[in-house]
């Protein structure tokens, strides 16, 4: 009986701790630190944006790969703070300008980026039905 009581908790700690190493294999995991969206900390009370240093990845891009706890932040940053000016005066770089592209291949309204969006983009979310 003795045994018993000593195995119980042993086995019952040990199925768990399987257990979440098999749940924590199943997801893909976040992207690489160098594929990261900066939000400038989540704030929309930032005065300009800051330059992306990188391209999306999978993570990022909507379907089976992607990560809505990446997608929602960078959706957000772009809904409040996307028709502000850049930090450095300047226009978006190539990687900002595939982030925009990003932001509307989602089909997030092309509004809240008016500023850099390119002009088909955004007539095709004004006055017309997708």
């Amino acid at each position: 009986m003795r045994a018993s009581r000593v195995t119980k908790p042993l086995w019952m700690g040990t199925a768990i701790l399987l257990l979440i190493g098999v749940v924590s294999g199943c997801n893909a995991g976040p992207p690489s630190e160098t594929s990261r969206f900066n939000n400038q900390g989540g704030s929309d009370a930032v005065t300009c944006l800051v330059h992306q240093t990188y391209r999306p990845d999978a993570a990022y891009e909507g379907g089976s790969k992607s990560e809505t706890l990446l997608l929602l932040p960078m959706l957000h940053y772009y809904v409040a703070n996307g028709n502000k000016p850049y930090c450095d005066g300047h226009g978006p770089n190539s990687d900002d300008r595939a982030w925009l592209q990003n932001y509307l291949h989602l089909g997030a309204d092309a509004t809240h980026i008016s500023r850099y969006a390119p002009p088909a983009a955004r007539r095709s979310t004004t006055g017309g039905t997708r």
